[in-house]
């Protein structure tokens, strides 16, 4: 038999659902476990809680002070992507309490550092199974696993150090946002339907036999002592039929005049399973990710653009992360603040990296508003109009273009002008020439001739270069020609 705490019928899953409702969570936990074994709403609940995975935070602070830059580079250590203080595993453990049952609770774990100037903070999941409300005193109380001051329970309030609460509304967010609400029913009819679809394919796969014995042939016969019983002929005809039946005898002897016929369920409840499966699969997408687009062709109908289908379930995501984010901010980031600086007035705002998906759209859009712009005020320039900075700031507001251009000064402003191969030479330096064709000036008074200018210098030179009168290079010796000397002078008295 199985046990009680892990076989639901559908008395126990209504009563676990109103426990959700009056904020008792100890049996819609274990509904939870229990439905995440169904796969419909196992993908459709990875789904919903796999995007957040992959995105990460960065530390911002309060304003542009030194001191709030200080305490921003500091919280990036704790709190950042790459943070001590939030781990991944209680981060999922704490999303999959909030998609479940709408709320989820955490804790704050409090540890000084060896040289006493920083208390270091860790974000612990606290498990939802012991948290109840509290009508009488408006608020969530907990069972703590150990004697605190003489109590077995305690309040649970948001931000004060210790506690975390994540959730949506203010009032009562377990009757609002938990997907267990719709998506145990969903759980029961896709279970049930499942399970009345095997009895069905085995009531499908079975054949019943039925034999019809001769008229001459006696269903019934007196025994020895008087008794009526069956007779011999219908035992042996029963015994055939169960063989025939089992597969295990592939011939047999049928009497004369005797009937075997095969009894199938020619029921057509089948249909109303898998429509039953089919419906359940979508219905949990859309509990989960506000869409069936997931499911493809069999989610979303002809004609429904499933992009937009998915933008359904980004906004979903993007809720789970600001909540997230404002639970983290008020309820760890501003103590931490507070009990190591003083204050929270200069507390770090954490903040999710969120791609944007119509980033290639906008960069596309301000391309062409930025060629319109240019075009505009060349058209300008051509009908001889004023175009000044006033201008051209007014029609880039305009156009949406922010900052708008920076006209060139009037002795920076340039236009091409188209000189005959002469006019280059009179107007061109040879600086400018030869930087035209990559090469480095002279760096003489050449540079700032014109072209024309240096081909008369070059021409009007006498300058002759004479081999015969070009003394040999210092440091190579005498050539052979040269007369040798005289080792025995004195070169004392040669010099005199």
């Amino acid at each position: 038999m199985a046990s009680a705490a892990y076989s639901w019928d559908l008395e126990a899953i209504m009563s676990a659902r109103d426990m959700q409702l009056a904020g008792r969570f100890s049996s819609p936990v274990r509904l939870a476990e229990s439905m995440g074994t169904d796969d419909a709403l196992a993908v459709a609940k990875e789904n919903r809680l796999a995007p957040a995975q992959m995105i990460g935070v960065a530390i911002e602070p309060a304003h542009d002070a030194r001191r709030a830059r200080s305490i921003a580079e500091e919280a990036e250590a704790l709190f950042g992507s790459d943070g001590v203080a939030i781990q991944l595993d209680a981060l999922t453990s704490i999303r999959s309490d909030y998609v479940d049952h709408g709320v989820a609770v955490a804790y704050c774990e409090w540890t000084p550092r060896n040289r006493g100037d920083r208390v270091d903070v860790v974000l612990r999941h606290w498990p939802l199974e012991f948290v109840w409300y509290d009508s009488v005193a408006r608020c969530l109380m907990t069972r703590l696993d150990s004697n605190v001051g003489g109590q077995w329970c305690a309040p649970i309030v948001h931000g004060d150090g210790t506690w975390v609460v994540f959730s949506k509304q203010s009032t009562l967010p377990w009757r609002h946002q938990a997907a267990i609400l719709p998506g145990c029913m969903v759980w029961a009819r896709h279970a049930f339907a499942a399970r009345d679809w095997a009895k069905g394919s085995a009531s499908h796969g079975n054949a019943k036999v039925v034999g019809e014995l001769p008229e001459s042939v006696s269903l019934k016969a007196k025994d020895a002592d008087g008794n009526i019983v069956t007779s011999a002929e219908a035992e042996e005809f029963a015994a055939l039929l169960v063989d025939i039946a089992s597969l295990d005898t592939p011939v047999g002897i049928k009497p004369n005049g005797a009937t075997i016929d095969y009894l199938t369920n020619s029921s057509k409840a089948w249909e109303v399973w898998e429509r039953l499966m089919s419906n359940a699969e979508r219905s949990a997408a859309r509990i989960y990710l506000g869409t069936d687009g997931t499911l493809g062709a069999q989610g979303g109908a002809p004609g429904v653009d499933v992009q937009a289908l998915f933008g359904v379930a980004r906004t979903r995501v993007e809720s789970d992360l600001e909540c997230e984010r404002r639970a983290i901010q008020t309820g760890v980031i501003e103590p931490w603040c507070a009990v190591n600086f003083g204050d929270s007035e200069m507390t770090p705002r954490i903040k999710h990296l969120l791609p944007d998906p119509d980033r290639a759209g906008k960069v596309e859009e301000v391309a062409a508003s930025r060629k319109k712009l240019t075009e505009t005020i060349k058209d300008m320039k051509d009908l001889q109009l004023v175009v000044d900075q006033d201008t051209v700031d007014r029609i880039a507001a305009e156009y949406g273009i922010s900052p708008p251009p920076t006209l060139a000064s009037i002795d920076e402003q340039t236009s091409a002008l188209v000189l005959a191969p002469t006019d280059v030479a009179k107007v061109v330096t040879v600086k400018e020439a030869r930087s035209a064709q990559g090469l480095p000036p002279f760096g003489d008074d050449r540079d700032n001739m014109t072209i024309d200018e240096l081909s008369q210098r070059a021409a009007n030179s006498e300058e002759v270069f004479d081999a015969d009168n070009v003394p040999a290079p210092a440091g190579l010796g005498a050539t052979l020609d040269d007369p040798q000397p005289d080792e025995s002078a004195d070169p004392i008295q040669d010099t005199a």
